[in-house]
């Protein structure tokens, strides 16, 4: 019994992330026994069958108990210091044309307002090929063994593969794009028909933007010196899309990235989405945020939750513990709902974020 319940325990709990409000000095560890003797004496005595759901119970009770009360802690400690209402976030004013993350040291030391404003001239974007539309059924190719090199920036990969009797333009296409897909060089491969019965290669750079010194970003050469080798009848040297590196201005400072993503003043990480309009800019900064708040009343309401489940769960249901919940959310039920906290008819909490954020901001 003692195993099963010391397995159950390690199972579910000790893994769990700890609080420093779980550390105790040994004045407080006596003055709980204490309160515990003296709870002894003032209770009747009674013989109980010690089960082993009776002994996980008192687990599960004991730990989400100690969960919830971690949670109330460290959110009145955080409200008490000021830090719970303090908290910064980074703003976009225009999210659909650059998302933003603050990936800065501190964000309450960062002073609220527009800290810049950007202008997107032209996004990064990888380089596309796309082949010639081949018969799907049919087999334009020489049966046997062939291979190609791909070159990618500076490094070259030989590739080899065979071509059967069997075969058609179809499952060669196919058989090349897993060759290219499961190599894991930078190329992304796909198969693409028509209404017409006919399929293609087209090819996709994983990388975006381009330097000057490599133009483009890749090429296939067949290994073979025939008019009718393989990639001049996929026509996989076809570019599309030429690579271009995104352009983009700070306060008026014109910049340039081979990526989408860039970082302005070691504080944000920018994701460009879209081209701004002609004169368009978007403003990029802090302002105060909600997120702490929020993520403290989701974990008190998680809390409060799996505590009122455990209360009248199985056949170890505690009456005193559920009546006792029932009635603090009674009692409280006013404040509760005026900070966003909704008691639901099952006794459950529900937190209304609108309702909470509208609460911090007044």
């Amino acid at each position: 019994m003692v195993n099963s319940v010391y397995q159950y325990y390690l199972t579910n709990y000790a893994y769990k992330e700890t609080s420093h409000y779980d550390t105790h000095k040994k004045s407080e560890l006596r003055e709980i026994y204490k309160n515990i003797i003296k709870q002894n004496k003032k209770s009747p005595l009674y013989r109980f069958n010690f089960t082993d759901e009776v002994q996980r119970f008192a687990i599960d009770l004991k730990e989400n108990a100690r969960s919830f009360r971690n949670v109330i802690l460290d959110a009145t400690t955080e409200a008490e210091s000021g830090t719970l209402l303090a908290q910064k976030a980074a703003f976009s004013s225009d999210e659909d044309t650059i998302a933003v993350t603050y990936v800065g040291n501190n964000p309450t030391l960062e002073e609220e307002g527009v800290a810049c404003e950007i202008e997107v001239n032209q996004l990064a974007q990888s380089q596309m090929n796309m082949g010639d539309f081949l018969p799907s059924e049919r087999l334009d190719f020489q049966t046997g063994s062939h291979s190609f090199d791909l070159s990618i920036g500076s490094s070259t990969y030989e590739f080899q593969f065979k071509i059967s009797d069997s075969s058609t333009n179809l499952k060669v296409q196919e058989k090349l794009a897993r060759l290219v897909n499961r190599s894991n060089v930078g190329l992304r491969a796909e198969v693409l028909k028509d209404q017409n019965g006919s399929s293609a290669l087209q090819l996709t750079s994983t990388q975006s933007g381009i330097s000057d010194s490599r133009n483009p970003l890749f090429r296939f050469t067949d290994l073979s010196e025939d008019d009718d080798s393989c990639i001049a009848l996929l026509g996989l040297n076809h570019v599309v899309r030429q690579p271009t590196n995104a352009s983009f201005t700070v306060n008026g400072e014109e910049r340039t990235a081979f990526s989408n993503t860039v970082t302005v003043n070691h504080a944000y990480q920018l994701e460009l989405k879209d081209i701004t309009e002609d004169g368009e800019k978007v403003q990029i900064g802090m302002h105060q945020s909600a997120e702490a708040l929020l993520q403290h009343m989701n974990q008190l309401v998680n809390g409060f939750n799996s505590l009122y489940d455990i209360s009248k769960e199985g056949d170890c249901t505690s009456d005193r513990l559920h009546r006792d919940l029932n009635y603090i959310t009674k009692r409280f039920r006013s404040t509760l709902d005026s900070t966003g906290l909704t008691v639901q008819k099952d006794g459950h909490l529900k937190a209304d974020e609108a309702l909470i954020i509208q609460s911090a901001n007044d």
